[in-house]
C-alpha cells in the first residue's frame, strides 16, 4: 500500500541527499531515519541505548546543522 503526500522542495532535496544509493527508495530513507517510537517509555529506552555523545561528535553534529 502506498500514500501520496506533498512535501516542500527543501524536504525532498534533504531526503534525496540521505539516500545511500540510487536504488534506495525515499520510503526506505524515511523508515531508516525516523525511529518507530510510540510512547515516552520507548523514547527513554532508545535514548538510554544511544548513550552520550563525545565532545567531538557533538561538534561535528553542530557544524553539520549550522551548514544547513
Amino acid at each position: 500500500m502506498s500514500k501520496t503526500l506533498s512535501i516542500s522542495d527543501e524536504a525532498y532535496d534533504r531526503l534525496i541527499n540521505w539516500k545511500k544509493s540510487d536504488d534506495e527508495s525515499l520510503s526506505s530513507v524515511i523508515l531508516r531515519a525516523i525511529p518507530k517510537i510510540r510512547t515516552p517509555e520507548e523514547l527513554d529506552e532508545l535514548l538510554s541505548r544511544i548513550g552520550s555523545l563525545s565532545d567531538e561528535d557533538a561538534d561535528i553534529m553542530t557544524k553539520a546543522v549550522e551548514e544547513e
